[in-house]
């Protein structure tokens, strides 16, 4: 697992939010993947990304080429923690 450990669990909520169908979230990892395992389309990405941003205090919307490759779990806390990175230096992402 990556240094995404602490993201994992909330996100996993957020996830809970936006799907439609029934997942153990223990079975959600960073290896899952949104479309196939998860089922989760274009307008449920917007809807994640969107409670994303809130849960994490982040702002995705410069990041719009970052989300359309968004394949993974692990794809989307990469580009969380790479925002809250950038937020802490003070920088944008």
């Amino acid at each position: 697992m990556s240094g995404h450990a602490a993201l994992l669990p909330p996100f996993v909520h957020l996830i809970e939010q936006v799907i439609s169908i029934q997942v153990d979230p223990a079975s959600i990892g960073e290896d899952t993947t949104i479309a196939a395992d998860l089922m989760i389309d274009s307008i449920s990405l917007v809807s994640l990304v969107a409670l994303s941003e809130e849960r994490f205090g982040v702002d995705l919307s410069a990041h719009a080429d970052a989300i359309a490759d968004i394949r993974t779990v692990g794809d989307a806390l990469a580009l969380i923690a790479a925002a809250q990175a950038a937020n802490a230096a003070g920088t944008p992402a």
